[in-house]
């Protein structure tokens, strides 16, 4: 065999050993399947049913600091123009991973310095 096909299937190889099953089980999550919206981590999968939280997760509809959000999913990230609406930046934010991105609209709650989930949408990058 050649050296170069050799590399080749070596590195094939690897990928194949390094690459892991898609989870959810224990990471944050939002769950849209109800309304209001839920945040928190997910259980284990099961059954094909309805994904559900672990105990300890806040309510469905519950007000987390915008902290908490940013700390669960990570930083956001630069996007597309929301039209320069008064306010956008406080109600609306895009997070990156990769090819996939998430922005999330958010609502005040009573107390001025928590979040809800109002909408969220999800895209891959295009190919």
């Amino acid at each position: 065999m050649r050296t170069s096909a050799r590399l080749g299937l070596l590195s094939l190889l690897l990928v194949a050993a390094c690459a892991s099953p898609a989870r959810i089980t224990g990471r944050w999550v939002m769950l849209t399947s109800g309304a209001p919206v839920a945040v928190g981590q997910a259980d284990q999968p099961a059954h094909g049913g309805p994904l559900h939280l672990i105990p300890g997760s806040p309510a469905p509809g519950a007000c987390l600091p915008a902290a908490d959000y940013d700390r669960a999913f990570g930083a956001t990230c630069p996007h597309e123009s929301e039209g320069d609406a008064p306010g956008s930046d406080a109600s609306v934010r895009w997070y990156c991973h990769g090819r996939l991105t998430v922005r999330v609209r958010f609502e005040p709650c009573e107390r001025r310095d928590r979040l809800r989930v109002a909408e969220i949408a999800v895209s891959t990058l295009e190919l």
